[in-house]
């Protein structure tokens, strides 16, 4: 009876590297930012609509409504518009230097990043600070002071310089509220967001690095099918 051995079909080997480069191509980037905490105010309360934080405030209660439309700018994971957080400078201003407080551990993440959408009203607060706390007491100010237009507009604070907010379970940040000239004269904010890299996400590779890659495996493959081809 003939004897039949059984062969191997093998990929030629500079094919075989283009092959792997595409697949780590195609692959999706493990350093995209994670969403920490959202806030959305569809739900007419305070309480954070993704992820895990705490917001806190020393405004007068009456003059923090969510009566008024949101935006969808910023939002995220298909959030609508819905509803916006309104907040107004209060008999006599009163509310004028108060403040909005989101705690959010940063547990796992670098690379802060904070994010909303706001619009004020011609008598609104128009002189607004961003801060930050990496103990959730002490705040610094972060940036230019926020002058809100009259419409909707998205406002973005890059925090990765600032080491002391990576994995920090204590982490805060804080929007003080200034400027108002009338009671009702408001600003409204929609969709705070706070995210960051994971910690434990490795880094993509360069293209370069990728190439060099594809050609050492396409390196081993040649060495196989050699020692195949020898032992046939």
């Amino acid at each position: 009876m003939p004897h039949h051995r059984a062969t191997l079909k093998t990929f030629p080997p500079t094919l075989f590297a283009f092959a792997i480069v595409a697949l780590l191509l195609l692959c999706p980037s493990m350093t995209q930012a994670d969403e920490i905490a959202v806030w959305n105010f569809n739900d007419s309360d305070f309480d954070v609509d993704h992820g895990a934080g705490t917001l806190t405030t020393n405004f007068t209660p009456a003059n923090l409504l969510f009566t008024l439309a949101g935006t969808t700018i910023n939002g995220r994971q298909g959030d609508p518009a819905g509803q916006s957080l309104t907040l107004q400078g209060g008999t006599s201003n009163i509310n004028n230097g108060r403040y909005l407080n989101f705690a959010v551990s940063t547990v796992g993440h670098n690379n802060i990043v904070i994010s909303f959408a706001i619009q004020t009203t011609s008598t609104g607060f128009f002189d607004n600070q961003f801060q930050y706390s990496l103990d959730g007491i002490n705040f610094q100010n972060f940036g230019a002071t926020i002058v809100p237009p009259v419409g909707f507009a998205l406002f973005s604070f890059d925090l990765s310089s600032v080491a002391g907010l990576n994995n920090n379970p204590d982490a805060a940040f804080r929007i003080v509220f200034d400027g108002s000239t009338t009671s009702i004269g408001n600003n409204r904010i929609d969709n705070f967001v706070v995210e960051g890299d994971a910690e434990s996400a490795a880094a993509v590779p360069e293209p370069a690095s990728l190439l060099l890659l594809g050609l050492g495996l396409s390196g081993v493959a040649a060495r196989l099918r050699h020692r195949m081809k020898r032992t046939q």
